[in-house]
């Protein structure tokens, strides 16, 4: 590894199917990292006193590169909300994660993620990739105002080529919506396997990390 990620870490998953992946991988390689619910957007969690763990966000992201499929691993080298300037992982748990994920038999994708504040669908995707930006989700960059070592590990659930629609940030109300229901039953199908993956390069990371 190319640096001493050092100690101390807390994962941070966003919405229950992810946080229970999580919980249960790091449960079956024992533990080496606590791990809580942080909710979309951080709506769960307040940041713990100082000093405080690296914080490392974990589950799914939309992919915006038209060359990414559902199913691909994702680290992100930096993260940045869409009105500022990005801000570089922590280069040691960049290169856990990318071990974690190899040692899982994924090759994963490492660049800018976009911290968004809803989904982004349609051509705002695209905007993004010409931005440079590989994956969007709604956590990582709010962490950056703690101070702590950040770091990401997502799979995407969806992507330019198979894409769900923006209602999807509420997931109860939408899969109550008839025209979402064959999205829900998309998302059902992939959603809970690509978070174990995420979970699993993720418990892969942190032991390869000890």
């Amino acid at each position: 590894m190319a640096e001493d990620p050092g100690p101390g870490v807390l994962v941070l998953a966003p919405m229950g199917l992810e946080w229970r992946a999580v919980r249960r991988a790091l449960a079956a390689a024992g533990n080496p990292a606590p791990a809580v619910r942080c909710g979309i957007s951080l709506t769960r969690w307040e940041p713990p006193p100082p000093p405080r763990p690296a914080l490392i966000t974990c589950g799914l992201a939309g992919g915006l590169r038209p060359d990414l499929r559902p199913g691909t691993v994702v680290v992100a080298e930096s993260v940045a909300f869409e009105d500022g300037e990005s801000v570089p992982c922590d280069p040691g748990w960049v290169a856990a994660l990318i071990a974690g994920a190899r040692a899982c038999g994924q090759e994963p994708v490492v660049g800018p993620t976009l911290t968004a504040r809803r989904l982004v669908v349609g051509e705002a995707r695209r905007g993004w990739a010409e931005k440079g930006f590989v994956a969007a989700e709604m956590e990582t960059a709010l962490l950056v105002s703690t101070g702590a070592r950040l770091a990401s590990l997502r799979v995407v659930i969806d992507a330019p080529t198979a894409e769900v629609s923006g209602s999807w940030v509420s997931p109860q109300r939408a899969a109550l919506d008839p025209r979402r229901w064959g999205e829900a039953t998309w998302l059902a199908a992939r959603a809970p396997g690509y978070a174990r993956l995420a979970a699993r390069c993720m418990a892969a990371a942190l032991i390869l990390a000890r």
